[in-house]
């Protein structure tokens, strides 16, 4: 039987709030996943800047059929039974993708490349491999990537490499365009287009399933989820979070990736008689 049903709906940022560092979802969160959607029939959204094949993967690691708000927001995909409906499509414009392309050949960083479905990649080097590893997504290799091969509609730009080859791009990549969002982690920048938000996509998903935003919980652990952790009924912020990460002084925290900081929430805010044993 169905419980009364405090949320309608679970969504989870996936690297650094779902996943742990060692890229594993640990059995207690996920069983308080499974058992809180099961249970309080909730719809799960997985938001993430991941492409839509590794948020497959992700959604068949947890046993559990989810929506899918992927690239950051710029591809929205409603789950109903066996079939996705695409909600939003917001690739980055061809301009900005030239002249990403073109401020970073050189740089010395690893270029990725994301249409839609396929993720493309500059040479199959050791990030290429890290990234690969991290995703359960094979690359294809694209030599001439760098030189703006056409590769169709582009959704996500990634570079990878050490901290000072990366920090010196992100700076000359941050104010290249009022077109793109440049995400910089210390280990990473993604780029998508500006338009591609978290929470507008958790908005239109919710829209979409018929109940608001304030109907929603939601994690997160970086920047790109902020929006999304101060406007839904109760965002959460991992304890992994940097400090620089600044929410609003209702959004709620909780523990780090590695120690079921989902898991734990889920169980203070959907109670169960069921054993506690993270």
């Amino acid at each position: 039987m169905t419980r009364e049903r405090p949320f309608s709906a679970l969504a989870l940022d996936i690297d650094g709030t779902l996943i742990t560092s060692e890229k594993v979802i640990t059995p207690f969160t996920r069983n308080e996943i499974v058992r809180v959607v099961r249970d309080f029939d909730l719809q799960l959204f997985l938001v993430t800047a991941r492409g839509p094949q590794s948020t497959a993967v992700i959604e068949e690691r947890l046993g559990v059929p989810a929506s899918h708000a992927t690239y950051g927001g710029s591809v929205v995909l409603a789950r109903h039974d066996e079939r996705f409906e695409t909600l939003i499509e917001r690739p980055i414009a061809d301009t900005s993708v030239a002249a990403i392309l073109a401020r970073a050949m050189g740089s010395g960083a690893h270029l990725g490349v994301y249409t839609r479905d396929t993720w493309y990649v500059s040479s199959l080097g050791y990030w290429g491999l890290r990234e690969a590893r991290n995703t359960a997504v094979w690359p294809v290799v694209k030599d001439d990537l760098a030189e703006g091969a056409t590769v169709g509609p582009v959704f996500k730009i990634m570079f990878r490499g050490e901290t000072d080859v990366l920090e010196s791009l992100a700076a000359e990549l941050d104010h290249l365009s009022d077109d793109v969002y440049v995400h910089y982690t210390g280990s990473t920048i993604e780029i998508v287009s500006a338009e591609a938000v978290k929470f507008p996509a958790v908005s239109a998903l919710s829209e979409h399933f018929g109940f608001g935003v304030d109907r929603v919980i939601a994690f997160g652990d970086t920047e790109a989820d902020v929006g999304m952790l101060d406007n839904v009924g109760v965002g959460v912020l991992m304890a992994n979070a940097k400090s620089d990460v600044r929410v609003a002084d209702h959004v709620e925290r909780t523990l780090s990736h590695n120690e079921d900081g989902i898991g734990v929430m889920l169980r203070k805010y959907f109670p169960t008689e069921l054993p506690f044993d993270p």
